[in-house]
């Protein structure tokens, strides 16, 4: 049967049905999927039951992969380019990565020189209660923008930074706090979509520190304005983990956010991402 394709919400995302990533899927329809992906910026692969090195050959469909991540860490998958999101623990230390709470909007690898393009997250067993993933549709955030606001921020460029245990300063100066150093790049505030040609807001609440070039507080004034518009309901998909989701976002034009869920819970998750180029 050929795959469907069903929309989600007003705001982003479709569901892909008959797809089934380990019995394989034709070039036809991975076209189809790829076209889907681009129109709506999220696709969902419900009922999925995939080894790793599946999930690893469906993403490298979308384009090259990337290491797991920049920061080395023995407990991960023996596969370099999975990440293993889980609150589960050995001999008392969690295994895996973001192992709990609430995670703030954010774009993933927004603080390097070349953002990741995708996501694809592999729900191995998501929690019963939260644990929801939120998407903001970044395209529709610009769009909606009234003119005046348009034509200020364009040309803008912003820091954003890996903060954990670190600060960093808008003249792209990091000071460490207990590390050697901290990932930071500077982006435009609106970058533009390299297959669709979409604007879309280009901040984020995580991980943007400052527009450059501007005073402190207009700075806090305009982004605040700013991270406020863009995390408008209208303009969110909330996703409800159920086993087996396999979920492919597009991080050129979507930011996402955890919610929080019970500790007692367990949470097992797989990670990839793919590769992407400098914004524009």
């Amino acid at each position: 049967m050929p795959i469907t394709v069903t929309p989600l919400s007003p705001a982003l995302g479709a569901e892909i049905g008959n797809a089934d990533i380990a019995a394989g899927i034709g070039e036809e329809d991975f076209r189809d999927i790829l076209h889907a992906w681009h129109r709506y910026a999220l696709v969902v692969l419900p009922g999925q039951s995939i080894t790793e090195e599946q999930q690893v050959a469906f993403g490298a469909r979308f384009g090259v992969l990337a290491p797991w991540s920049q920061f080395a860490d023995d407990h991960q998958s023996k596969n370099s380019t999975i990440m293993l999101v889980s609150n589960l623990k050995e001999n008392g230390e969690y295994i895996g990565s973001l192992q709990e709470g609430e995670i703030q909007f954010h774009s993933d690898g927004i603080y390097t020189e070349e953002p990741v393009a995708a996501t694809m997250l592999y729900a191995v067993k998501p929690t019963t209660h939260g644990g929801e993933t939120a998407y903001g549709n970044m395209s529709l955030a610009y769009e909606t923008l009234a003119a005046d606001i348009k034509a200020r921020i364009d040309g803008l460029k912003a820091l954003h930074a890996f903060t954990y245990n670190s600060l960093v300063t808008a003249d792209n100066e990091a000071k460490m706090i207990g590390h050697d150093q901290v990932s930071h790049y500077v982006h435009p505030v609106v970058r533009t979509h390299p297959v669709t040609g979409r604007k879309a807001l280009y901040v984020n609440r995580l991980m943007t520190q400052a527009i450059v070039g501007m005073e402190e507080d207009e700075s806090r004034e305009l982004l605040a304005f700013l991270y406020h518009h863009l995390e408008n309901p209208d303009f969110v998909y909330q996703h409800k983990w159920r086993k087996g989701d396999t979920l492919i976002w597009d991080n050129r034009c979507l930011v996402h956010t955890r919610r929080d869920f019970p500790p007692n819970e367990t949470r097992i998750m797989k990670r990839l991402t793919i590769k992407g180029d400098r914004p524009f």
